[in-house]
């Protein structure tokens, strides 16, 4: 078996296998392989390894580049071992991990000495010769060879400042207590040149200098200190140092003094060891990852060189402080020596001062009041000697800053503070924030069941589950539910759920006497910038949609959206959905929180609103335009849009930002993009909807439900026609029937296109006309009515002519030269296949070409012309080649096989087969993938007789797979996405 890898972090990267040196000599493979040690065992992102690598300049080719650094990585790591043997880096769909055995990274060994020292509070000459080893193990600066200046950013000041200097810090103080004061002094005099503004390293040389009876020398220490500080900064030496200062100028004979747990010279009162955590409720349901998280965190997060601050936040009502007393519950027998809890919100709502709450905790741990020092500051520096060596669990409930918080911190490790609060608390040394989140449904239930019974739970299923989702998962409101129903235990659940459907009543029905849903997000909401509280309002217009910042920016008529995002995630007010197609932010609020939103905004200024309903509809045009212009247009056969002159809100670089791959910004948009279209039918707005529907729909009809969008098309259709604009409502028209046959091709679609095509004609509208006259061809053609097919495509060129519009002639000649090649009269076909191919090269794209080019080589093939289609199967073959569209390069590929195969060119057509169904399978999975089933059957069925048994085995098979799938429903497509 071979030897396990191990790994030196603290100096220079080193690997070793047993006694063996493994060579990582590339830059960029040290920094990924360190990048997966700091996070070892645990899956690291795609995106955080490249923003490692590269910072904010990841080349486009990242993704591909990271994996080829991870082939070399692994091979790196593979040196001098059976080829067969296993690396112990993992791939993951969302990135990549390394697996390493305990006690293998010198940094987890560092940590690992640190916390058996903390285990001997009373042993300081165990504790001194544990932190004596773990600082053995540094051979220098940390990372000193790896170039990443995100690791030098995020992670070396962490490793420098917060574990070995500390530790240094801590093993002085160790040794301070055993009386070596003199060895000390050379070693504190060096590290208070090296790290002049650390102000316990001049604390400890003052001490060691006092005790070794050279009480000159520790008073000019101080002298310098301050000297030091107040002309490089401006301020005062802590009040500790001051207070040591004194002391020395008096000759305090008790510094002599060093007792273990003690701070030199002082003489507190006892300790008080006491529970003061409320009372754990009964009725507890779920959260059980939480509370597993939390110990988690508490077992292994803590580096023991620092205090470990856990936060709980969230929306009003998720129940942060029941967790938490849940979590402290738990916790208990971790922490010997007490639980201490207070309320960091008066009965007022106010915060409450630090000072009166670091009075309230010392008096409880058993300082007399008399004893009590005055201010903040002499408060905590009192409050952190009770805390030192000793393992406490604080509790602080309610906080509402980390400003509040911080006093409250102990300095020492072995205590641990569990804050709850609705901000979040950024800027707590040694903090990790936990969110809630909306209770599951099952878990809903459970609770309702627990609180109501479970009977009447299980007598209404259909009801309960109405009122869990009324209530969003939101424990508060869940409570205050049962509270109404145990009060009433003959009361059916139908009644409530009804009520509680009615969005406009919800939060008037979510209260009792003591209770109220409403109380507790008006809270949140009271404390937000004038700015923030616009912002928030302004959302209860969209609903519960997510958002990205920008919307809230344009809502607020504020340039800077990121902020008011941020100041709403900081108030649990909206929560971070992770990153959109385009890569930014998305933002949501709670359902709940969203009808207090709108609750708001319907008691807004009208005016206002609809101000700011028109920013919004303004950005939107103008990003849609942006995004429909950034995409290369699939044919010919896409209808012009109407050009528009938007005005947005946002500025010109945020729109190209935001638009610069324009189908995922669609993808992005998709939700409130079809909200906007809605809502500008609603009010009038029918030019801006079929603007907007135009530019988007077509690319968003397989992500948006199809009767979503056919409503759509009906409403524009209804504002246009009420409004007296005939053309905006048979375009919609159209565009309602070209959808419909997507699902099949029924009288009505039919009826409809032959009536847009009189209207347009009548209103003189050529290029509407021509669009309208050809899908009625091709669906004529395929109702077999060929005759009538061909009369309709020949006007339909001429109306494109007509048009001036030379793309919609290209794609009307070129339906038309297909139809007659396909109703036998191939020789008239020729020269308009001729001039289509012309009018593509000129003015079209790649796939425009390849498809005139795919046309002719399919009728001449069928008409024995080998000569021509063989040359236009090459030519489409040169064109296609490099293009993206999978269902082009299938069907140009095939095509280019079925050539091949009847010139006799054998080899030739199996290899090109084989590539047509690699493409042909790729395209069904992905048809797959958007649940579009009936495309699979489709397509799979078209193929597969015409396309089997040409040595593409393997590529058959995934298309039978596809096959099979598809027609087994949507558990079938399950399934294979799931593969």
């Amino acid at each position: 078996m071979e030897p396990a890898l191990s790994y030196r972090l603290l100096g220079p990267l080193e690997v070793r296998r047993g006694d063996q040196h493994v060579v990582v000599s590339a830059g960029k493979q040290r920094t990924l392989l360190v990048s997966l040690l700091v996070s070892a065992n645990r899956l690291v992102s795609v995106d955080e390894l490249c923003e490692r690598l590269w910072g904010n300049a990841a080349p486009a080719t990242a993704r591909a580049t990271l994996a080829t650094y991870v082939m070399r990585l692994r091979r790196n790591l593979g040196q001098g071992i059976d080829p067969g043997a296993d690396v112990p880096i993992r791939t993951r769909p969302e990135g990549y991990l390394i697996e390493v055995e305990p006690g293998r990274i010198d940094l987890d060994r560092f940590t690992d000495l640190l916390a058996q020292a903390d285990r001997h509070p009373g042993d300081v000459a165990t504790a001194r010769a544990l932190l004596r080893e773990a600082l053995e193990l540094w051979r220098g600066p940390a990372l000193v060879d790896i170039p990443s200046e995100s690791l030098h950013r995020d992670l070396v000041p962490r490793l420098e400042e917060q574990r070995r200097l500390l530790t240094v810090e801590r093993r002085i103080d160790a040794e301070l207590i055993l009386g070596e004061h003199a060895e000390l002094v050379g070693e504190l005099t060096a590290l208070t040149m090296e790290h002049p503004l650390r102000e316990r390293f001049w604390y400890q040389l003052m001490l060691a200098l006092y005790s070794s009876h050279r009480q000159s020398d520790a008073l000019d220490a101080y002298g310098r200190l301050r000297t030091l500080l107040v002309d490089e900064m401006g301020l005062e030496p802590s009040p500790e140092i001051r207070l040591l200062h004194q002391r020395i100028l008096a000759e305090d004979p008790s510094l002599h003094q060093a007792a273990a747990g003690t701070a030199p010279g002082a003489a507190p009162a006892s300790w008080v060891s006491l529970c003061q955590l409320p009372p754990d409720i009964a009725d507890f349901v779920g959260r059980a990852d939480l509370l597993e998280a939390l110990e988690e965190r508490l077992r292994t997060g803590s580096d023991r060189t620092t205090v470990l601050v856990l936060s709980l936040t969230g929306p009003p009502g998720t129940g942060k402080s029941t967790v938490a007393v849940r979590a402290a519950h738990r916790l208990r027998t971790r922490f010997p020596d007490g639980q201490l809890f207070v309320r960091l919100t008066g009965a007022n709502g106010v915060p409450r001062d630090p000072a009166e709450v670091l009075g309230e905790l010392l008096t409880a741990s058993g300082v007399g009041r008399d004893a009590l020092p005055d201010g903040v500051d002499a408060r905590a520096s009192a409050f952190r000697a009770r805390l030192a060596d000793r393992a406490v669990l604080l509790l602080l409930d309610d906080a509402a800053s980390a400003r509040q918080v911080l006093p409250l911190v102990p300095g020492t490790p072995g205590s641990v503070v569990l804050v709850t609060g609705r901000r979040l608390l950024g800027g707590v040394p040694g903090g990790h924030a936990f969110r809630l989140g909306s209770l599951t449904e099952e878990d809903s239930l459970d609770l309702l069941a627990t609180l109501v019974g479970t009977d009447r739970v299980n007598a209404e299923p259909a009801a309960a589950r109405a009122i869990v989702a009324a209530c969003g998962g939101l424990p508060l409101a869940l409570r205050i539910v049962g509270a109404r129903l145990a009060a009433r235990p003959s009361t059916g659940l139908a009644g409530l759920a009804e009520r509680l459907a009615d969005e406009q009543r919800r939060l008037d029905e979510l209260r009792t006497t003591d209770l109220e849903v409403r109380a507790g997000l008006a809270l949140s909401y009271s404390a937000l910038s004038p700015v923030g509280a616009t912002a928030f309002r302004r959302l209860g217009l969209l609903g519960t949609t997510g958002v990205a910042a920008w919307t809230l920016g344009v809502l607020a008529d504020q340039p800077d959206g990121e902020r008011l995002a941020e100041e709403l995630v900081e108030a649990s007010l909206l929560t971070e959905t992770g990153r959109d197609p385009t890569g930014e932010p998305r933002y949501r609020a709670h359902d709940l929180l969203a009808v207090y939103a709108a609750e708001l905004a319907r008691a807004d200024d009208p005016t206002a609103n609809e101000a700011a309903l028109r920013r919004l509809v303004d950005t939107f045009l103008a990003l849609a335009d942006a995004a429909h212009r950034s995409l290369a247009t699939v044919s010919f056969d896409e209808a012009p849009v109407d050009p528009i002159r938007p005005a947005p809100y946002l500025p010109e670089r945020d729109v190209t930002r935001l638009t610069a791959d324009g189908e995922a910004w669609m993808l992005a948009e998709q939700l409130q993009l079809g909200w906007v279209i809605r809502r500008c039918a609603q009010v009038g707005w029918y030019a801006d909807a079929a603007h907007l529907a135009e530019r988007v729909l077509a690319r968003l009809d397989v992500q948006l439900p199809h009767t979503e969008v056919l409503e759509l098309w009906v409403l524009i259709r209804a504002a246009a026609s009420e409004a007296g604009d005939e053309r905006v409502a048979w375009r919609s028209a159209w565009q309602h029937a070209m959808q419909a046959a997507t699902r099949g091709l029924t009288d009505d679609v039919l009826t409809t296109l032959a009536e847009s095509a009189a209207v347009f004609e009548r209103l003189d509208a050529p290029l509407d006309l021509a669009y309208s006259l050809a899908a009625l061809a091709h669906f004529r053609d395929e109702r077999q009515q060929g005759g009538e097919a061909l009369a309709l495509a020949e006007r339909a060129a001429a109306a494109a002519r007509a048009s001036g519009y030379r793309p919609a002639y290209a794609s009307a000649v070129r339906e038309f030269a297909s139809l007659l090649a396909q109703h036998g009269r191939y020789a008239e076909a020729i020269p308009l296949f001729d001039e289509t191919l012309d009018l593509a090269r000129e003015l079209g794209g790649p796939v425009d070409e390849a498809l005139v080019l795919h046309r002719i080589t399919r009728y001449a093939l069928e008409n024995g012309d080998l000569d021509r289609a063989a040359e236009a199967s090459r030519a489409s073959l040169a064109v296609i080649e490099g293009v993206h569209e999978l269902r082009a390069r299938a069907y140009v590929t095939a095509m280019a096989a079925r050539v091949a195969s009847a010139r006799g060119e054998g080899a030739e057509a199996v290899e090109l087969a084989g590539r047509a169904h690699a493409a042909l399978a790729s395209l069904a999975e992905a048809y797959l993938e958007v649940g579009r089933v009936a495309d699979v059957i489709g397509l799979v069925k078209a193929t597969l007789p015409a396309y089997a048994d040409v040595g593409a085995a393997r590529h058959e098979q995934r298309l039978r797979d596809a096959l099979a799938a598809a027609e087994a429903g949507p558990a079938g497509v399950s399934e294979t996405s799931s593969r």
